[in-house]
């Protein structure tokens, strides 16, 4: 048993002189003084009170995690306290400073008593980067307990906020910031607390990144992120699960516009609490319960009515029991039913530009069609008036049209911008590795493909550069409201507008390559009910539209980009070897770049394709003559 401050005094022969005596003040704080016996002569000791001396500190302490020479440590706020007191440990962590201690011991409420061995520097690193130096009485017997008492508090005139769990004040006019976790019955809190940002963060435009976020709580802590509603409208953030990592989480934010967004160090993105301990998780990385989803799904499924197009839609096999499935689809009619002409635009910010810098316009003079070729082209320009693809223009660019006929038979309407592409800068934005994007699909049990109607037509053309994509007919002259075909960044900007929209789910449980969705599974139908469920929903709330009539939903075998999928793995199409194997014998080098082409994209197929294709490869070199040499007819 610990004696207590009575019982040291007087075993060393001190008297308690009046307490309205006063040897030290440090700020507003005092310390008793003691008559010590030394020797023959008697001296003054100071006594200084602390909340705990050699005994657990209580739970309730608003605790806050701290690097200090490159170790987290835990240091608590004790308004009871006279004094800034640590542990014996803490001795390693610190610089001892040549200073007379305010005391020279110190009694906790106990009574117990503890000698101060002297005063310690000590620079910490806060979870917001921020820096604080603190001086502390290393006492004693004391351990890992570190407390920072009242002196501390009122020298700096520290706040409190126990709504928003941080102590803040000011120095030198730099707001300081620290976050704090109470306890109480020996777990955490249960109240929201707000979280800032780390360190200030650069979004880029219409991309996504990670950013961390400070939280005071215990490590691998599960706790749920929930965003503040007056973060910055083109700015999004997710309600996200997180696991508290080194006092911090991440979670994903997304810019939609087109300018770079900057948040300060120690920006209030929302608030974190930890999860209860009964808290129901659909786990993304293990497997559903049938139970569970059908319970999920009713929730916000209730009463939903049957799609007009639900006979025609290409449903994988399924059981009686699985309609799950359907009860997701009808969910979202806006996204699947049937529309005629061109789908409304994304509810997106974005937009394509065309930057040409200080270019003259140009103006290319129209070719001349035949007759039926002008009520082809009439009829097409009719009717991109009538869905507001196209407008007619006053502008200074003009480009001709091209009717390109199809497999079928039918012509397709197109713009000649060679031109313009020339002199527009070139956005670098880059496509998907095609057999990346295959080798992330083995394992993979259930598909589904979605299809955009019209995708390049759901993305606006800016006001500024419409006058751009002028084209001329024998009607006059117009121009596009939505993305045409046959610009050199429309593929950029049409993927970067999906990578967003999909961000977080891309190379997880989806696929995105342009227009083309795939949705994979390596678990069963409800696994994959819930993995579409977050792919359509973040369609549908970027205003997207799919054409219902080329999707196909929960399926085992797929054909995308050229191959077929399913569980045993990629597969060639057998539809295109056959183009392959019956491709004539080349005339030309614009023939034989075709077939090169053609065999190549199924080169990963074909052991040593380099060597066998370097025949033709070499007729494709510049400068060389083109004759049908024996090496390329015996190529095989």
């Amino acid at each position: 048993m610990l004696p207590s401050a009575t019982e040291v005094l007087q075993g060393r022969g001190g008297r308690r002189r009046s307490g309205r005596q006063y040897a030290y003040h440090s700020g507003s704080v005092y310390a008793h003084p003691y008559m010590e016996q030394v020797g023959a002569k008697q001296r003054q000791v100071r006594v200084g009170r602390v909340r705990a001396v050699q005994a657990p500190v209580v739970d309730s302490l608003p605790t806050a995690v701290v690097e200090v020479r490159d170790v987290r440590r835990r240091i608590r706020l004790d308004t009871g306290a006279q004094f800034r007191v640590a542990g014996e440990e803490w001795r390693a962590l610190g610089e001892r400073q040549d200073v007379l201690p305010p005391v020279d011991y110190v009694e906790g409420f106990t009574g117990a008593v503890s000698k101060v061995l002297g005063v310690w520097r000590f620079r910490f690193r806060t979870q917001y980067e921020q820096h604080m130096v603190v001086d502390a009485l290393i006492v004693e017997g004391a351990t890992t307990e570190f407390l920072l008492g009242e002196d501390w508090t009122l020298a700096r005139g520290v706040k409190i906020d126990f709504t928003a769990c941080e102590v803040k004040w000011y120095e030198v006019e730099t707001k300081k910031v620290v976050p704090f976790q109470c306890t109480k019955n020996g777990g955490m809190n249960d109240k929201l607390a707000k979280v800032r940002l780390v360190r200030r963060a650069k979004v880029q435009t219409q991309t996504c990144r990670n950013v961390e976020l400070a939280v005071a709580a215990p490590e691998g802590t599960v706790g749920i992120f929930t965003p503040a509603r007056r973060v910055e409208p083109h700015l999004l953030l997710a309600p996200t699960l997180t696991t508290v990592r080194g006092g911090k989480v991440v979670v994903p934010i997304l810019n939609l516009v087109g300018r770079m967004s900057k948040l300060p160090s120690r920006e209030v993105l929302g608030t974190w609490a930890p999860t209860a301990q009964d808290l129901t998780v659909l786990e993304m990385t293990g497997e559903f319960g049938r139970d569970k989803v059908r319970q999920w799904l009713d929730g916000w499924c209730t009463n939903a009515e049957p799609l007009s197009n639900e006979a025609e839609l290409q449903l994988g096999e399924m059981s009686e029991e699985d309609k799950e499935l359907l009860l997701l689809l009808r969910n979202y009619p806006t996204l699947l039913e049937p529309r005629t002409g061109c789908p409304p635009m994304t509810t997106l910010d974005v937009e394509h530009e065309i930057h040409t810098g200080n270019e003259a316009p140009i103006k290319v003079r129209p070719r001349r069609h035949a007759h039926e070729e002008q009520k082809v082209i009439d009829e097409q320009v009719a009717s991109m008036l009538n869905d507001g693809v196209v407008e007619p223009s006053s502008g200074a660019w003009g480009f001709p049209v091209v009717l390109v006929k199809k497999k079928d038979g039918s012509v397709r309407f197109c713009i000649d911008y060679r031109l313009l592409n020339a002199i527009t800068k070139k956005d670098v934005y880059p496509l998907p590795r095609i057999d990346e994007t295959l080798d992330n699909l083995h394992g993979a049990r259930r598909f589904t493909s979605l299809d955009l109607h019209a995708g390049y037509w759901q993305v606006p053309v800016a006001a500024a550069d419409r006058d751009k994509t002028g084209f001329v007919t024998r009607q006059g002259l117009f121009r596009f409201v939505r993305m045409p075909f046959g610009l050199a960044n429309a593929p950029g900007t049409f993927q970067r507008m999906m990578d967003a929209t999909l961000r977080g789910l891309t190379w997880q449980s989806c696929l995105v390559y342009l227009d083309d969705v795939i949705v994979f599974s390596k678990g069963g139908m409800e696994r994959h009910v819930v993995e579409l469920a977050a792919v359509v929903e973040r369609l549908a709330n970027a205003g997207l539209s799919l054409k219902a009539s080329k999707c196909s939903f929960a399926t085992e075998r797929l054909e995308y980009l050229g191959h077929e999928l399913d569980a045993d793995g990629v597969r060639l199409m057998p539809s295109l070897v056959h183009s392959v194997q019956e491709f004539p014998v080349p005339t030309d080098v614009t023939e034989l770049k075709r077939f090169v082409h053609m065999a190549g994209y199924y080169r990963r197929f074909v052991p040593d394709f380099a060597r066998k294709a370097a025949p033709m490869t070499k007729l494709l070199r510049k400068g060389v003559v083109w004759r049908l040499l024996t090496p390329f007819q015996v190529s095989d």
